[in-house]
């Protein structure tokens, strides 16, 4: 069965802007259906508010639904799979392995490399599974650092689309063979799984970034109103305006120069180790 490893429904909160999942549970499971997977792990940040929703629907639907949620530990980002409740946040990378275990369940590096260092880098190793792909690493290259290195180590490999929209869903499958919860949790520590990534697009990102502002419009004024100086703030409010309410491709180009500079970054950034 196809399986979608991570994903954020609306309950994935950010701090500065508030809305960073964009879908509900329900429409998340019934659009995976559609597409032709067998199972799912929605995987909020630091809350399984979206369990009940999810699981209720997946029974509906006739898919596998597999409890997740990707915590944020004091080393950075570790998904938990095969859990009954969420762990807190900002524990030691260890502390947070530990309690996962417990629970029964497995954990996953999320995005090892990725550039904003949201990942737990090199630290992977303590995870019981990394992620190989992951579809929102648009440069690349963080990709084929964690290819390299979870190769390395042998470790079990999985992939993840990131998805924080119903269009970003299935980006990246998991082909298991499996039949529930817990016979995807043991071929997933077996190693027993194939990888099928593709790249998230700049307009698709660029579509998410633009409602996340559009709903969270009023939050992001009062924040720049508060941290930023007057002339700042001002022309913080008017690029948010002439922004969410444009269709202009102009925003997608400004993407794919932005990706470009990144990758440049990075590159000239791993020459030197």
């Amino acid at each position: 069965m196809k399986l979608e490893l991570h994903c954020h429904s609306w309950y994935s909160k950010g701090s500065k802007i508030p809305w960073e999942g964009l879908a509900s549970p329900r429409d998340m499971v019934k659009d995976l259906k559609k597409k032709g997977f067998g199972g799912v792990a929605i995987t909020d940040h630091n809350t399984i508010g979206g369990w009940k929703d999810a699981k209720a629907e997946a029974k509906r639907q006739g898919l596998v639904f597999i409890p997740g949620v990707e915590i944020s530990t004091a080393s950075g980002h570790l998904i938990a799979l095969g859990v009954e409740k969420c762990t807190k946040a900002g524990l030691s990378l260890e502390e947070t392995n530990d309690l996962v275990h417990r629970q029964g369940g497995i954990t996953v590096a999320p995005h090892p490399f990725d550039l904003r260092g949201e990942g737990i880098g090199r630290e992977f190793r303590k995870a019981d599974a990394a992620e190989i792909f992951n579809s929102l690493n648009l440069t690349r290259i963080e990709n084929g650092i964690a290819k390299k290195e979870i190769s390395k180590v042998g470790m079990p490999a999985v992939g993840g689309s990131d998805a924080h929209s119903l269009e970003m869903l299935g980006m990246t499958s998991n082909i298991i063979e499996a039949h529930d919860a817990d016979s995807v949790i043991s071929q997933i520590m077996k190693g027993r799984i194939k990888v099928e990534g593709r790249y998230t697009s700049i307009p698709l990102v660029v579509s998410w970034v633009r409602e996340r502002m559009k709903r969270s419009y009023d939050e992001v004024e009062m924040y720049t109103d508060k941290n930023y100086s007057a002339p700042k703030a001002a022309l913080s409010r008017f690029m948010l305006r002439r922004f969410v309410g444009s269709t202009s491709r102009g925003w997608d180009m400004l993407g794919y120069f932005i990706i470009g500079l990144s990758t440049a970054y990075s590159t000239l950034r791993l020459a030197k180790r």
